[in-house]
């Protein structure tokens, strides 16, 4: 991995953790006695990790960027949880809609370079994972399925909308 892509990782790692923290934690879109959405944008830097990253970097680094979630949310190891589950489950997702012809061995899993189809299932997936086993965690047990997917349903439609939008507006190039 060249240090340009590195840098590049880097600044949206902080440029997300700072929108996560900074904008999205303060967005109420339920209102009044229906605060069930969550936002969860963060999650789209383990979707553009370089697809020669190492699992296990990713896992480490997830760990990492999840504890900064977690120190600005007051959390406790949920975004950490659930960043280290998104970054093992990241290699699994790529293993499972690789392409007939496989991926390029320098590239990024992007809208840019999979294309749109490829790259909605990807997004749709990984994001409904992560905001599923979010809400896993944050109830302890299965034994609340109704209520963890009354928070992971509208949460995940709306973090999708915004990861989409992201993908259009930030899509980066290798």
């Amino acid at each position: 991995m060249s240090n340009t892509i590195i840098l590049r990782n880097f600044i949206r790692a902080m440029f997300l953790l700072a929108f996560q923290v900074l904008v999205l934690k303060h967005i109420n879109l339920g209102g009044v006695g229906f605060n069930y959405i969550s936002i969860f944008l963060y999650p789209i830097f383990f979707m553009f990790l370089p697809l020669s990253t190492p699992v296990w970097l990713a896992m480490i680094v997830g760990f990492i960027y999840g504890l900064c979630i977690d120190y600005f949310y007051d959390t406790i190891g949920m975004h950490t949880a659930a960043s280290v589950f998104s970054a093992y489950i990241r290699s699994v997702l790529l293993v499972i809609l690789e392409p007939q012809g496989g991926y390029k061995a320098d590239g990024s899993p992007t809208r840019r370079q999979m294309g749109f189809i490829w790259f909605l299932r990807y997004a749709a997936i990984f994001t409904f994972l992560h905001v599923f086993f979010f809400f896993c965690v944050e109830s302890y047990t299965f034994v609340y399925i109704v209520r963890i997917l009354k928070f992971t349903i509208p949460s995940f439609a709306v973090s999708l909308f915004f990861v989409m939008i992201y993908s259009f507006l930030f899509d980066p190039t290798e």
